[in-house]
């Protein structure tokens, strides 16, 4: 399966060095830095590394950001992986640099005044039960704190926090943090957003979860990471898919938890599937069945 899903990831490929979500569709910043870091995986530099690379370093907006797609030009929550996919490339270090400035300067919006107010003189219920004050990160700038992109920029930063302002760098990630604990559902684990709308409990998602306790690695003794460690394993038991199964072996490995069963399952599914070629899956499966779970470590 390992070989199969390694051959499909390097042929789809796409001629300009990025990879699309699917063969033969646009080349896209997610996309292209999971296969770069799946392919360095394998065995470090080739010419398919190179040109992702590459392909990576020439979309860079000039503020530092990087768009979603090579069609677009706005800054977007992928700055992170691209971040993560470049940030032990020596040669690419001013870029990183130049991004993890950008990052530093982002912030999640809260609620507008007028918002607040129409809320607060209404007799409806409170819609979602979150700290506004918590601010993390956004899909895209100048919007709503997700727990997913937060995730994403707080383990960009940590990699790359020695090149950063101390404090501010420390500030940041320790807002985000606070923010993503805040959210955590009841019984453990994350939804993409919020723990509850109204007063309905909103449930956890396996990839969201291992993502978030990626992010919060270095915080594995807390309970709530202990919670939703023990949550993302139940949760693991029952899902079939390949991008949650991917996250979640990345996750227990940097956990020191036994994903063996996890693995078989993930094969299965592959030999089912192939995961459909959508190169996230076909990515995060290469780190996964190898020693992927090494880029994710701080």
């Amino acid at each position: 399966m390992f070989e199969e899903a390694t051959t499909l990831l390097s042929r789809s490929q796409n001629s300009d060095g990025g990879w699309g979500s699917v063969a033969g569709k646009g080349s896209n910043t997610e996309a292209t830095a999971l296969a770069l870091l799946a392919l360095r995986s394998l065995g470090g530099h080739n010419l398919a590394t190179q040109k992702a690379g590459q392909w990576l370093a020439e979309r860079q907006n000039s503020d530092g950001s990087w768009p979603l797609s090579s069609t677009t030009k706005g800054s977007s929550w992928s700055t992170a992986l691209a971040l993560i996919a470049l940030s032990e490339s020596a040669d690419q270090r001013d870029r990183v640099v130049k991004a993890g400035n950008w990052v530093l300067e982002q912030e999640g919006s809260k609620p507008g005044i007028l918002a607040n107010l129409i809320l607060a003189l209404s007799f409806e219920k409170k819609i979602v039960h979150l700290n506004e004050d918590l601010i993390g990160w956004s899909w895209t700038p100048h919007s709503f704190s997700w727990v997913e992109p937060t995730s994403y920029f707080i383990l960009a930063l940590k990699k790359i926090k020695s090149h950063l302002p101390a404090k501010t760098v420390h500030e940041r990630i320790e807002q985000g943090e606070l923010m993503i604990y805040d959210r955590m559902c009841e019984g453990g684990g994350w939804n993409y957003g919020n723990a509850a709308i109204y007063d309905d409990r909103l449930w956890p998602y396996p990839d969201i979860t291992a993502i978030a306790l990626i992010a919060l690695q270095d915080r594995r003794d807390r309970k709530e990471n202990q919670l939703s460690l023990r949550a993302l394993i139940d949760m693991a038991q029952n899902t079939g898919s390949g991008l949650a199964l991917g996250w979640t072996l990345l996750c227990l490995s940097i956990y020191g938890q036994d994903g063996a069963e996890l693995k078989k399952r993930l094969e299965q599914r592959f030999v089912k599937t192939q995961f459909l070629g959508e190169t996230k899956a076909l990515a995060l499966s290469v780190l996964a069945m190898g020693n992927g779970a090494r880029y994710f470590r701080v």
